[in-house]
């Protein structure tokens, strides 16, 4: 299949399975600049109960978990307006309940930015989702390609989870 092909896909963060699904399914990945897919693959922190958690702690996650997934979009989106174009924003990472309360505000907050941001970039064509997921395997991979894909044209707004009963 060739979901992707002739799209370009900016990866930030590292997933060797969702590079592989992209490439797979024609994707031609980029490093910087003009794209017509930007995803965003969060690393997971690291668990710490809440009361053991330094205010500085708790602003790191939520500048990592939510502020730099914005800036990064808000700036991707400007590109593809001024060029007259649409593109689709894909943001990876684990679900609220699976890291901690620092995690669970930031994955909270995505999760709502997700939605508003699907809403108000829609008429700019431009796509916003979220998988909120611990998998890592081939169907992740699959399923972001997909969410990169035309296919998915209009599939905007969503927060999805894949494997979250394991």
């Amino acid at each position: 299949m060739s979901w992707l092909e002739g799209k370009t896909a900016r990866l930030v963060g590292e997933s060797p399975v969702i590079a592989a699904a992209l490439a797979a399914h024609g994707a031609t990945l980029v490093d910087d600049g003009g794209c017509d897919v930007l995803l965003h693959i969060a690393a997971p922190p690291l668990a710490k109960p809440a009361h053991e958690l330094s205010h500085a702690e708790w602003r790191a996650a939520l500048d990592s978990g939510l502020d730099q997934r914005f800036l990064l979009a808000r700036d991707y989106a400007a590109l593809r307006r001024a060029a007259g174009k649409g593109g689709a924003v894909v943001y990876v990472g684990a679900p609220e309940q699976a890291l901690g309360s620092d995690h669970a505000a930031a994955a909270g907050a995505l999760g709502n930015l997700t939605k508003t941001l699907g809403v108000e970039w829609a008429r700019d064509g431009i796509r916003v989702n979220a998988i909120l997921t611990c998998e890592t395997g081939e169907t992740l991979g699959n399923l972001v390609a997909y969410l990169a894909s035309d296919y998915a044209a209009y599939v905007t707004g969503a927060v999805m989870g894949v494997g979250l009963d394991d």
